[in-house]
């Protein structure tokens, strides 16, 4: 019964570190008249947000091995509360700025301890898990946006209610996270993994992952209003649709055991690009928006948590290091992304930077063409044991490519 308890609030406190952020992106509009900001200003914001989750993530192993998971989880809800409470008393740009980054902190500290917790926890039933945490992501997004809802353009105060709301999931997260994460095993070691084309793979992949969900992430309320001249209203309930539909990414990890790693993989890419085009189609029609925003949030969710089952198969002992890794590739992608965007937005009309995200995503058929997936395409049974040992990278089975 612990373990699903641990799981549960793992998912809670993915929400919430990440459904802070995305809250930003709700109020972006009225935060955006406020100050006065242009797109490329905006595009810099967000990257202050994709930029602290780097430089979180780049600790975040090393934490969690040195303090343990729980303290590394504390130390996450520490910098979101702080970030939250700066961003409703932010009068200028830079406060906002520094504010975000600090919430990006948060939400780069949160995965690492967690997936640490689950090799301690729940490592009979690990894909499982990894994906309902990851799919906390959903629920923070509803959450960010019925919040919205509810508060109009009074973002202050619904940043300073994000504050509170983060104190209490602190104590929770205290009496459940594992103290201490599993000993790595000696005889596979980190520097073999770092140097396996399984590790590059991911990646590479994780890169363009994030390059391809920037446009949508960054300007997806603000494309709709430039659209549509959707309202307040319109673009929060965009935002409420991607979440619900992301919730659907909690069942990735039976997905990908019924069907395989690198179909999975090809799928979640070919939903991106298609989510992507179908926004910018939307400049007349709510529902094509709405669609687009539920595509997107199924196929981000189920990427995201393929990454987090990719890293366990790479390694299962040394999953946090490698989920850091792959955690820190997709923010890098979309501070490449965010800023690609906010250039191109000055210099084209926003369907048609949409439609060049959109293209984007066809590069992965040329990395799929060169190279399958390095990785066990189905979990084994020895995967699904505590004591799990960890899997030889090379020579592994190989996913079928996309008829």
């Amino acid at each position: 019964m612990k373990s699903y308890v641990f799981v549960a609030i793992g998912a809670c406190v993915i929400s919430l570190t990440y459904g802070v952020r995305f809250a930003f992106g709700q109020f972006l509009p009225t935060i955006q008249f406020e100050f006065q900001l242009d797109h490329q200003h905006t595009a810099h914001l967000a990257s202050s947000v994709y930029a602290g989750t780097c430089i979180a993530l780049l600790a975040a192993a090393y934490l969690t091995e040195r303090f343990g998971p729980r303290m590394t989880v504390a130390l996450a809800m520490v910098f979101g509360t702080l970030g939250a409470t700066m961003v409703s008393g932010a009068t200028t740009s830079a406060g906002l700025t520094v504010s975000l980054l600090l919430i990006g902190i948060s939400s780069g500290l949160s995965i690492p301890p967690l997936i640490a917790g689950v090799t301690v926890s729940c490592a009979c039933y690990r894909d499982r898990a990894v994906s309902i945490i990851n799919a906390g992501t959903g629920i923070g997004i509803v959450a960010a946006s019925a919040t919205a809802l509810f508060f109009t353009d009074s973002w202050r105060e619904c940043f300073f209610v994000f504050a509170l709301i983060s104190v209490l999931v602190s104590l929770a997260a205290c009496f459940t996270v594992p103290r201490h994460a599993k000993a790595p095993i000696n005889r596979f070691n980190i520097r073999e993994i770092v140097k396996s084309p399984a590790l590059h793979q991911a990646v590479s992949s994780a890169l363009l992952f994030g390059i391809v969900s920037a446009a949508i992430w960054t300007g997806g309320g603000i494309s709709l209003v430039g659209l549509a001249d959707w309202n307040n209203t319109g673009v929060s309930l965009f935002w409420i649709a991607l979440g619900v539909a992301g919730l659907l990414g909690g069942f990735c990890g039976d997905f990908i055991s019924r069907l395989d790693l690198g179909e999975v993989h090809s799928i979640s890419f070919v939903g991106l690009g298609t989510s992507t085009l179908l926004l910018a189609m939307a400049q007349h029609s709510e529902v094509v928006g709405l669609l687009a925003a539920g595509m997107f949030g199924v196929f981000y969710m189920t990427g995201t948590a393929l990454y987090l089952i990719w890293a366990a198969r790479i390694s299962a002992d040394h999953a946090p290091s490698i989920v850091a890794m792959l955690f820190f590739m997709l923010p890098v992608g979309q501070i490449v992304g965010s800023a690609v965007y906010g250039h191109l937005t000055n210099l084209f009309e926003v369907d048609h930077v949409l439609i060049i995200f959109a293209l984007m995503s066809s590069c992965y058929i040329v990395i799929q063409f060169f190279a399958k997936i390095d990785g066990p395409s189905h979990s084994s049974p020895q995967d699904d044991q505590a004591a799990v040992a960890a899997i030889p990278v090379p020579e592994l089975s190989q996913a079928r490519r996309p008829r």
